[in-house]
């Protein structure tokens, strides 16, 4: 696996509950996911340490996103008795300098262990069973859906307020979509299995799926932000673990965050359980 972006389990909880109290005095936590939790100091030196010093608010909330995405995935795994070991971290860290990651870079240690925890889900043994055979209900479906591909969040919140004024989704993805194919089809991208979309799209449908809501979004992704519509609820059989193969460690991350009660400081923004994703703060709020 090449994805540095991996999860710190046991030491990475002690180091950050071990941080020192901000200088107003106690500790405030940040993100809760699980009962594990980040404080405020702890969060910020995390942060420094990811992006290199850069205070950017905007890299601030995509260091929230990581920490509850990767969190999520550990807490999920732990539920179902996964453990990791010294050996398991040490191989994880070696995969992650012959990737390309500096022995000397300051996140190594946190990206071990993250990237451990990545591997034993990816590796399908007893406990990762356990855990998909207990929620593989939440991806039983077939994604009938349509979507409004527009270039930024501000476009899409747009979409969704001329939808909530009445106009219709079809007119909406015809002007405004910038996926041509759909677009000229109302939006619709029909019925297709899962594995046919990027994770966030197909991680925001079966959010919405679970929560019975029709229209979810902004989704963000490669491709830009979407507003999702979900056509119809088409169940299927779930696919056996045996089967799932390369869907493996997408359905884990998939049931991490679908499963996990997550709680985030309002400064950053919302964590958006449907959606699977952080929503930033909207200038209107912020005030």
């Amino acid at each position: 696996m090449t994805n540095f972006f991996s999860i710190t389990f046991r030491g990475f909880i002690v180091f950050l509950l071990m941080s020192l109290s901000l200088s107003c005095g106690g500790s405030q936590v940040d993100v809760e996911v699980g009962g594990k939790k980040i404080d405020r100091e702890a969060l910020i030196e995390w942060n420094g340490e990811r992006t290199g010093g850069d205070s950017d608010m905007s890299l601030l909330i995509e260091t929230v996103n990581e920490w509850i995405q990767n969190q999520a995935l550990a807490d999920f795994l732990s539920e179902y008795g996964a453990t990791f070991t010294k050996a398991d971290i040490e191989k994880a860290r070696d995969q992650l300098v012959a990737a390309g990651l500096s022995d000397s870079d300051p996140r190594l240690d946190f990206y071990s262990e993250w990237q451990a925890v990545r591997n034993f889900a990816a590796e399908g043994g007893s406990e990762v069973e356990s855990a998909y055979e207990a929620n593989k209900k939440l991806l039983g479906y077939e994604l009938c859906t349509s979507h409004v591909l527009t270039n930024t969040r501000q476009e899409a919140l747009e979409v969704i307020k001329l939808l909530e004024s009445g106009q219709k989704f079809e007119d909406l993805a015809l002007t405004f979509s910038t996926d041509p194919g759909s677009g000229s089809n109302g939006g619709s991208l029909g019925c297709v299995p899962l594995g046919a979309f990027v994770p966030s799209f197909e991680r925001a449908a079966l959010g919405a799926i679970k929560a019975s809501k029709e229209l979810v979004g902004p989704v963000g992704s490669g491709f830009g932000f979407h507003v999702i519509r979900i056509d119809k609820i088409s169940t299927v059989e779930s696919t056996p673990f045996e089967q799932l193969g390369e869907r493996l460690f997408p359905s884990m991350m998939h049931l991490s965050s679908l499963t996990r009660e997550v709680d985030v400081d309002a400064r950053y923004g919302a964590w958006n359980s449907v959606t699977g994703q952080m929503e930033p703060v909207r200038i209107s709020e912020s005030s």
